[in-house]
């Protein structure tokens, strides 16, 4: 996408400082958006600028709830198309449903595939998202994408930490990819650690292991933190081996209901996050990244 001519930026309600930085990066202009909730809930969304030849760009994350902010955001890629835009790129920096890729029990919806299927009907010409959780949810739905990866961010902003003899933790075997990254990164060592979720109940049991942590710094990284009951047991596990001091980090903070507390309760010292989802913790910003790969 040329940027900036021709180019103009639509700032969904759950993204607006990010879209913002985005539109600094790029040097284009923000479209105006009216929105409001009538009387009986139903989402009221006006354009005020003409987009007729434009390429959009439309920045809406999805974080909770996902249910209402995927609704404006199939509302801001159809108003935009039906205004006569010439191309519209979808940022999406956090992809709800992405962790339904299949049917894991019989008669399940695969919710994530038909959210892109949603996507490609409204008109989007691409998405653009951020360490989604499962890239498979785009398989055979015809949308383009791209998935940027903002773990380097998180590794860059640790390097101004000065941690004693550090050592990253994957939560689970899913998160082994993001703290290798971080780990070599950072020029330290790493281990991971395994679970078991049950598919009925949603209970996690995390596999204890001996790690060498007395007195060491450990930063525990994930993509995603929702209920936090994944990082819980990561946290917890570290702390009684004796860790000096335990930071969280990861991509997409959700911290779902009491997800900081309990985190913090079971002995990390700070949790940061992007700003994919807006939030006090959200200390690095996708900005750059995404305005980047949208230059390019």
């Amino acid at each position: 996408m040329d940027t900036p001519d021709n180019t103009v930026l639509v700032a969904g309600s759950a993204s607006q400082m990010l879209a913002v930085r985005i539109a600094r990066v790029l040097g284009v202009n923000i479209v105006p958006v009216s929105s409001k909730l009538f009387p009986d809930g139903e989402l009221y969304i006006r354009l005020l600028s003409s987009l007729n030849g434009r390429k959009v760009i439309i920045v809406q994350s999805t974080p909770p709830p996902q249910n209402s902010n995927l609704l404006e955001l199939f509302f801001l890629i159809n108003t935009a198309v039906e205004q006569g835009a010439e191309k519209v790129v979808a940022v999406v920096p956090y992809f709800a449903y992405a962790r339904q890729d299949k049917e894991f029990l019989p008669g399940e919806a695969v919710s994530g595939r038909y959210v892109c299927r949603m996507l490609r009907h409204c008109g989007a010409d691409m998405v653009v998202t951020v360490n989604i959780h499962n890239r498979r949810i785009f398989d055979g739905t015809g949308m383009p994408f791209i998935d940027l990866n903002a773990v380097p961010l998180i590794a860059e902003h640790f390097k101004n930490f000065s941690l004693k003899n550090p050592m990253v933790l994957a939560p689970d075997e899913g998160a082994i990819e993001e703290g290798k990254l971080v780990s070599e990164m950072l020029g330290c060592s790493f281990a991971f650690l395994k679970k078991e979720r049950d598919k009925h109940t949603g209970e996690i049991v995390t596999e204890e292991k001996q790690m060498e942590l007395k007195g060491r710094d450990v930063l525990v990284i994930d993509d995603i933190i929702s209920t936090g009951g994944t990082m819980v047991n990561a946290v917890s596990i570290a702390a009684r081996q004796g860790a000096r001091n335990i930071y969280v980090a990861c991509v997409h903070p959700l911290l779902v209901g009491e997800a900081r507390l309990r985190i913090l309760s079971a002995g990390a010292k700070e949790i940061v996050g992007t700003d994919s989802v807006p939030s006090d913790v959200s200390l690095i910003s996708l900005a750059s990244l995404i305005a980047g790969a949208l230059k390019n």
